[in-house]
């Protein structure tokens, strides 16, 4: 038997176009902290009478595709606070599904299992200066409801930002490529930052031993430093 679904809608599902824009065009008194650093969405209230009505399961999860792209990727909701017509996304889901302000998204309830595990690649080498990564990571999922093959997720950790993207989940049922990440325990995986270079540790070993055969003492000039040889 497999395990429990999330998000799956009892009898219909909610499927409905809206204008995307970024959190950061969103009126500030509906904005909030960091919003734009997790994996959930602003939907307007009109959405959420409609889901009401379908008696979804929770969390409610969804499918956002932008036609214009071809692009699609999974989210979470926060609110239901948008504009009628608008939804708001975080920057590193527009970049994701390739959307400009504006462009028209489709969005409808989706089925994911709930994931097992994750494997992801930081795209830059800094994010190894990060003493603690796999606790830096577990807090930032906190504000992710799923998570999806190929997307680049940000973070923001010490006012600095660092992108990861996600290279594979698991379980990946029916070709979804997405996980629920609520209420799981999460494995996870990381693979080499983009631009990261294994060091040569032969070479760095030969290095080594030139440096300790250079300094060993010569037994020559130790000699005639001791007077031995002398006439």
């Amino acid at each position: 038997m497999g395990g429990p679904v999330f998000g799956a809608p009892t009898n219909n599902t909610f499927d409905d176009y809206f204008r995307c824009y970024p959190i950061s065009m969103m009126p500030e008194h509906n904005r909030k902290d960091n919003t734009n650093y997790g994996g959930k969405i602003f939907l307007p209230q009109s959405a959420l009478h409609k889901l009401s009505m379908l008696n979804v399961r929770y969390p409610m999860l969804f499918k956002i595709d932008c036609s214009a792209s071809g692009k699609s990727t999974h989210s979470g909701v926060l609110e239901f606070t948008a504009e009628e017509g608008r939804c708001y996304l975080p920057q590193w889901m527009l970049n994701t599904i390739e959307a400009e302000p504006g462009t028209l998204v489709n969005i409808k309830t989706a089925d994911l299992p709930q994931g097992s595990f994750v494997k992801l690649e930081p795209q830059s080498v800094d994010f190894l200066d990060i003493s603690d990564p796999k606790a830096v990571l577990e807090n930032a999922l906190r504000f992710f409801t799923t998570l999806t093959v190929n997307d680049i997720v940000e973070l923001n950790y010490n006012d600095h930002i660092y992108k990861i993207k996600i290279l594979e989940v698991k379980p990946d049922m029916d070709g979804s490529h997405g996980i629920c990440v609520i209420e799981t325990d999460l494995e996870t995986d990381f693979a080499p930052p983009v631009g990261y270079v294994e060091p040569d540790y032969k070479a760095m070993q030969r290095e080594a031993q030139s440096k300790i055969t250079s300094n060993k003492p010569n037994p020559k000039a130790t000699a005639s430093l001791n007077g031995e040889g002398s006439m």
